[in-house]
């Protein structure tokens, strides 16, 4: 259930922020891209700052109300202050990265809390399924809904509904349910944890260093790619609803994409 909200969620902001801004701010693209990537970097570590330093859970349920703070304060705000629209269309653009780098954060760290590396390894390839299916029914209804929803920006009072379940899903989760490593001093070695896990250890591990190199060269491949799409894309719709439809049937195509993978591939090179 968590998974199928926050699904909702990350399909439906993903696909209002990048229509909203390509049909409205599309000649700030290269600002958006720089803020954004300065955003992700800092809001990701400040999240990594809190993690070591308090309960788990706590972190968790604090993050996702801010996000749901932010996220209905950004719809009420647009609708209430028109002065004020398109810096909060460009605030919830530059976000989107961000928000969606925490949510999946969260997610698969109450999942690695909750089950063992046994249990994991047997479910962890269909674990998301719910949350690939409801962000590919999300991203098909937004087009369908067209008819009743003339305004893009309505789209963010179901994100903001969506997110405030998660949170309380996670409440729930969190009470009911015994997480380990919940706080960041248990076990006898937690100190020998940390230490092992410090930047210098991370850099000088040839492991370590690979997989950072390769996460680099694929990130900048898919900024780049993405830059050049978006910037096609405002080019070729630039009615804002048309955008809104075409944007919301590619992010589906994609999310089918990835969950044949993920129910298919992952399980067996898992498996291996």
């Amino acid at each position: 259930a968590t998974g199928f909200f926050m699904g909702i969620f990350i399909a439906t902001y993903q696909v209002t922020a990048d229509s909203l801004f390509l049909s409205r701010l599309g000649s700030r693209l290269n600002e958006a891209f720089l803020i954004a990537g300065g955003l992700g970097i800092l809001i990701t570590a400040i999240y990594a700052f809190f993690q070591s330093r308090i309960r788990y859970n706590m972190l968790t349920i604090g993050a996702l109300v801010l996000i749901s703070l932010f996220t209905g304060g950004v719809y009420w705000l647009i609708h209430e202050r028109i002065d004020l629209e398109e810096e909060l269309i460009f605030a919830l653009y530059c976000m989107s990265g961000p928000l969606t780098a925490i949510l999946l954060l969260i997610y698969w760290g109450t999942f690695g809390r909750l089950f063992n590396f046994k249990q994991s390894k047997r479910i962890i390839g269909w674990i998301d399924t719910g949350q690939l299916i409801a962000a590919i029914i999300a991203s098909f209804l937004i087009p369908l809904t067209t008819p009743f929803v003339s305004d893009t920006t309505n789209y963010l009072l179901v994100c903001t509904i969506s997110i405030f379940i998660v949170s309380i899903l996670l409440f729930i989760i969190s009470s009911r349910f015994k997480m380990s490593r919940n706080n960041p001093n248990e076990g006898d070695d937690a100190r020998e944890t940390k230490r092992e896990t410090s930047i210098a250890k991370i850099l000088t591990d040839p492991y370590t260093r690979t997989i950072s190199i390769f996460l680099f060269v694929s990130m900048m491949v898919y900024i780049f790619s993405q830059y050049t799409f978006q910037n096609v894309v405002q080019q070729q719709y630039p009615d804002e609803r048309e955008l809104t439809n075409f944007t919301a049937f590619f992010t589906a195509a994609v999310y089918i994409i990835s969950l044949i993978l993920q129910t298919v591939v992952n399980q067996r090179i898992i498996a291996s």
